[in-house]
């Protein structure tokens, strides 16, 4: 089992410790965000700082112009809260710890460039535009993935690239003040506000013969139904259902092979999934590709509890490296992580652990000692 906790970029820098408590943990390497969207982070044993508030999406190394020339979307590079080129920095300190060291590079998820660009982002039947959403249907966006990945791989020689939001992102956001939670939308509605009417979308859309004004009508009428409680329009009865999930998955190809293409030279590559089809957002649906890369990691919710969860999840990943993203902050105490990891970890080839930086010495305490349980489950059964 390949272990490695995920990292912001000042998580390592400015704290010589930060590699120790990686490998007290039982963890062999770290993933760092190199391309991440916005967030406010809590840093609880560093040495030097109490929160970090990287205020907006941002690209932690410089642009190499060999890469960037001529893209009509760039990201920013402009980081005051940790300063230039932090993934090199932070990666330089792991390496010289001994530490494995991966990329985090998240493809689709960024408010900054959304805003600048507008025209690439997605769009709910109802016209509104989701400003975090760039829309991969649009080349443009899936040529700012690829030269994300590109510049990641000329920068550092990393020992391995973690891809997020290899797809398109839908309604669900966490993050800006989030204040959807009390509508209570159920799974459908939530599916049915993330399916994509831009400019790049609707044309998509009507090669693959789908009728768009239809599809709008009937997703509307599905949103309404679930608001008034009753049983309405599934996203799987939407007469052009079947449309919808095959344009997805063209446009979903296209782009895992311009992130492998740029990729190419890195010994491992995986990709957040899960089998939802019509998953959006970190873990998109990109099971039916699951073989273009090195291993697929699914969130806690889908993470294999039993040995034939986990066979199921090899079947439909086409048998490759089969990853955990296990999340130890909360609704999940040091006790719970503790107590249910270990046979998680146990069915599993590869454990992202979530998160270096963000955990309480309590809650780094209990994944370690989940890492350590699982190891002598893993010997216990070879």
């Amino acid at each position: 089992m390949v272990t490695t906790f995920c990292a912001y970029p000042w998580d390592l820098i400015d704290d010589p410790a930060a590699p120790g408590r990686v490998t007290a943990a039982g963890a062999d390497g770290v993933v760092i965000a190199a391309a991440y969207h916005s967030v406010r982070a809590a840093t609880p044993l560093h040495p030097s700082r109490a929160v970090v508030d990287a205020a907006s999406a941002a690209y932690y190394l410089p642009l190499d112009e060999r890469v960037w020339a001529g893209s009509a979307l760039r990201p920013v590079t402009d980081t005051p809260w940790v300063g230039e080129n932090a993934f090199g920095r932070s990666a330089r300190v792991a390496r010289d710890a001994g530490l494995r060291v991966e990329a985090w590079v998240v493809l689709t998820h960024s408010t900054t460039v959304g805003r600048r660009h507008p025209r690439f982002t997605v769009v709910n039947a109802l016209g509104e535009r989701y400003p975090y959403a760039l829309c991969p249907s649009a080349p443009e966006v899936r040529d700012y993935a690829r030269r994300l990945v590109e510049g990641v791989v000329r920068a550092f020689d990393v020992d391995g690239l973690m891809i997020e939001a290899c797809g398109p992102l839908g309604v669900a956001h966490l993050g800006h003040h989030e204040k959807t939670q009390g509508a209570d939308w159920s799974p459908v509605a939530e599916n049915l506000l993330s399916v994509c009417f831009c400019e790049a979308c609707q044309e998509l859309l009507a090669q693959g013969g789908v009728d768009v004004v239809r599809l709008r009508r009937e997703v509307r009428e599905g949103l309404v139904a679930e608001a008034s409680g009753h049983a309405g329009a599934t996203e799987d009865h939407l007469t052009d259902a079947v449309g919808v999930l095959a344009a997805r998955a063209e446009v979903r190809r296209a782009m895992v092979a311009d992130v492998r293409e740029a990729s190419a030279s890195v010994d491992r590559v995986v990709v957040h999934g899960q089998p939802d089809p019509w998953a959006t957002g970190p873990f998109a649906a990109v099971l039916d590709d699951a073989a273009s890369f090195d291993g697929v990691v699914v969130p806690t919710a889908n993470a294999p509890r039993d040995p034939s969860t986990a066979a199921a999840l090899r079947t439909a990943t086409s048998g490759t490296r089969l990853g955990a993203y296990l999340m130890a902050l909360p609704p999940a105490t040091p006790a719970s992580v503790a107590e249910e990891w270990p046979q998680i970890l146990a069915n599993v080839d590869d454990a992202y652990l979530y998160h270096l930086g963000l955990l309480s010495a309590d809650r780094l305490e209990a994944v370690g000692t989940a890492v350590r349980r699982a190891r002598e489950l893993r010997a216990g059964t070879s």
